[in-house]
């Protein structure tokens, strides 16, 4: 079966989200390889997953991206072009790709994206959008006319903050805080508190299924772990409300950042901001009253855009079918004309 013509790819830092045109064609998978010995491929994707944390010596298990950037193209190549082939098999020259990327990103960064698509991968067309703009396209924002929006994008490893007005990022902040920091505070606290360590994806799970901001129910979860003053294997309880307290100065840190953009936005765009709301999205935004408890610190209305993790790639199908939305993203020719 032949590639289909036009995909939207949302490469993220924890996982990669492919849609073809019709929007009907999804794959979600997680942006990681498994190679032996520095050099063969022994899984990619969630294959690879599941020998995070559990892998032998001579196994390394590679997350090419880092903080919404690629930081190993190699790996990045291998892992794209192996779910692009599992996405819908050959690939053609004659194929595009949308890419959303992080708004505040360098040249070097964004030409990363273009040398990794015209490797393996060999796309014919190729281009970039910036993923405030697709998280706005997916909330059925106006994204072309004058008035001001406001986008917050928490991810796994990023934050992206950006305020759009004529199709373009008028004012961005990208901080490099998202869930896998609030995965890092709740291994630092059930070490603490519970004299255990565990690991990154039983901290995950914890943060998925306990964690909440502003009256939340108290909950427990059994976890397994290495206690930390025999180093025997042990279990204990974790309550809701520890993982709660634990993760609420990275949110804090977060939330100040918002308000800092917010502050920032120029008079006329401001008051369509605090008249519309802020639009929250990204898998952390699903955190229980996470956007009840960021509008409480702000004093605005947050609204929490549908099915967010997946607002990115969904924005990408709407702009690939629309020639109008489409001039809002550029090719590696334009970036030399770019600011």
């Amino acid at each position: 079966m032949l590639f289909p013509k036009v995909c939207g790819v949302d490469l993220g830092t924890d996982t990669i989200k492919i849609k073809d045109r019709s929007g009907k064609k999804f794959l979600y998978d997680k942006n990681v390889v498994a190679l032996r010995n520095d050099r063969d491929v022994i899984a990619v994707g969630n294959d690879a997953y599941e020998i995070f944390e559990k892998n032998p010596q001579n196994v390394q298990v590679i997350w090419p991206m880092s903080g919404g950037v690629i930081a190993n193209l190699t790996e990045m190549e291998i892992v794209l072009s192996s779910l692009l082939k599992h996405f819908s098999g050959a690939f053609g020259s004659d194929a595009s790709l949308y890419i959303a990327v992080p708004s505040e990103i360098t040249q070097v960064e964004r030409r990363a994206f273009f040398h990794v698509m015209n490797g393996k991968i060999n796309a014919g067309k190729i281009r970039l959008i910036d993923k405030g703009i697709a998280d706005a396209v997916s909330a059925e924002l106006p994204v072309l006319s004058s008035r001001g929006h406001m986008i917050v994008n928490i991810g796994a490893d990023t934050t992206e903050i950006s305020v759009i007005s004529s199709g373009k990022v008028i004012l961005n902040q990208t901080l490099k805080t998202g869930g896998r920091r609030l995965d890092e505070d709740i291994c630092t606290m059930v070490r603490r508190k519970f004299n255990l360590s565990i690991g990154r994806k039983t901290a995950e799970s914890l943060k998925n299924n306990l964690a909440f901001m502003i009256n939340g129910p108290r909950l427990e979860q059994k976890v397994f772990g290495i206690h930390t003053l025999s180093g025997l294997p042990k279990s204990d309880l974790i309550p809701s409300l520890a993982v709660s307290v634990a993760i609420i100065d990275t949110i804090d840190m977060i939330v100040e950042s918002i308000k800092s953009i917010y502050n920032r936005i120029p008079p006329q765009l401001m008051k369509d901001v605090a008249r519309e709301g802020i639009y929250l999205s990204g898998g952390v935004s699903m955190i229980q009253n996470l956007p009840e408890y960021i509008q409480k610190e702000i004093g605005i209305t947050v609204h929490h855009i549908q099915d967010p993790k997946n607002s990115t790639v969904r924005g990408l199908v709407e702009i690939m079918n629309n020639k109008d939305l489409r001039q809002s993203t550029y090719s590696l020719s334009d970036l030399a004309v770019m600011r």
